[in-house]
């Protein structure tokens, strides 16, 4: 029984409006959204803080009893380079800062004081004295100074020049080549970045999408979709759902990428960092597509039952779906070269939240993605086709629930 003048847009539009309104009432989506936002905002500040705390570290600090400070430094390694060669380093790139201290006690108490560590001529040997373990660092620089330090005075007692000696060492350095590791060069600094944007776009969409199938049997429940649907369309009111539920996932997860990104813009954090900003508009194409393939089916499940209690039961297939999608990335970002990560990025809908990884890990470039995307879109159409027939069938269906087998059958 519709209207002479009845115009589905305008149907969609008014239902699109008047969920967009419920939702922006709904006190568990704000306080998730503020929570989220401000989680956001507190890592970032954690993570520049932990960062200007690391920078402002100066060289770890010892105490020298009996030992000669020039001497020593002049063995100790060159911190810039990482050289374990004695005699390379020097007071530009010291790895220590070595002070001298006159007795045992007082550099015992320069260490209770705050000094890293004492170092102290024993005859014969030396002690090495903490407030607790000994920095490894430390004590392979100590050891590899000592070590210089005694070659010194051993070519001395045999009239020879420790340049002449040191010129006439070949060259012993080693350089370490892993070839699993050149042939993964994995970038997981911002493997691990749009992971965590996978996590709030996946998280969103459990949200909302679970909202939807809340919402649908609400209406049922109450028997309001029955006066609803006399007059118009029961793919109008759907549509209508979907389109306003995903205004407004999509603002609050734009909301949340965006104070994200442009916190480590701001505070540096991004610096150094190879990351390709292309991906959040990519994660926020994800999370649109993700919303209408998973709240279509929470509102078929929705449609399927009359009992808010039953929802559960009813949506746990959509359920089991979800949480492959989310874990997915998680579970195989230590292996995004592995055959399997590489097959679920073409995958709908897990590609979802993997093509995104295999982009940051350079295993998928952008057309790949866009690629992957577009089949994700495929799917997601022929997926909504079979909910608004479910939906269309079960939403004036009243008494026993219904099962997704006898849905699918009848319609």
């Amino acid at each position: 029984m519709q209207n002479t003048g009845y115009s589905s847009a305008n149907t969609i539009r008014t239902v699109a409006a008047r969920e967009i309104t419920v939702a922006l009432r709904n006190k568990s989506i704000l306080i998730t959204l503020a929570v989220l936002t401000i989680a956001t905002l507190g890592a970032i500040g954690f993570l520049s803080w932990k960062s200007s705390q690391d920078d402002g570290e100066g060289a770890p600090t010892v105490v020298v009893v009996g030992v000669d400070k020039q001497a020593l430094e002049a063995g100790l390694p060159a911190e810039s380079t990482g050289s374990i060669v004695p005699g390379k380093g020097g007071p530009a790139d010291k790895p220590l800062d070595i002070s001298t201290a006159s007795s045992r006690d007082e550099a015992i108490q320069q260490v209770k004081d705050g000094k890293d560590a004492a170092l102290i001529a024993a005859n014969p040997g030396y002690e090495l004295i903490s407030d607790g373990r000994v920095d490894q660092r430390v004590q392979e620089s100590i050891t590899t100074a000592l070590v210089s330090l005694g070659q010194r005075e051993a070519l001395a007692k045999v009239n020879v020049a420790p340049e002449a000696f040191r010129a006439a060492l070949p060259d012993t350095s080693m350089r370490t080549t892993n070839l699993k590791e050149e042939e993964s060069s994995v970038n997981m600094a911002a493997v691990v970045t749009v992971l965590v944007g996978v996590g709030i776009m996946s998280y969103f969409i459990i949200l909302f999408a679970g909202n939807i199938g809340a919402r649908v049997t609400e209406e049922k429940s109450s028997r309001i979709v029955e006066i609803l649907l006399a007059s118009v369309r029961p793919i109008d009111f759907l549509a209508g759902k979907l389109i306003g539920n995903a205004l407004v996932g999509f603002a609050a997860t734009l909301i949340v990428l965006s104070v994200g990104t442009i916190g480590v813009l701001v505070t540096g954090l991004a610096d150094g960092l190879a990351f390709d900003f292309a991906t959040v508009p990519l994660l926020l194409i994800a999370f649109l597509l993700g919303l209408l393939f998973f709240g279509g089916l929470y509102a078929a499940a929705g449609s399927l039952i009359s009992r808010t209690e039953d929802l559960q039961s009813a949506g746990s297939p959509v359920l089991l779906l979800l949480l492959g999608m989310v874990y997915a990335p998680f579970i195989g970002m230590t292996k995004m070269d592995s055959t399997v990560m590489q097959v679920l990025a073409w995958i709908p809908p897990f590609s979802l939240t993997t093509a995104p990884l295999e982009y940051a890990a350079g295993n998928l470039g952008l057309l790949g993605v866009v690629a992957s995307f577009a089949l994700a879109a495929l799917v997601t159409a022929g997926a909504l086709a079979l909910v608004a027939k479910i939906y269309r069938y079960s939403i004036l269906h009243n008494g026993s629930k219904l099962t997704w087998r006898e849905a699918l059958k009848q319609s």
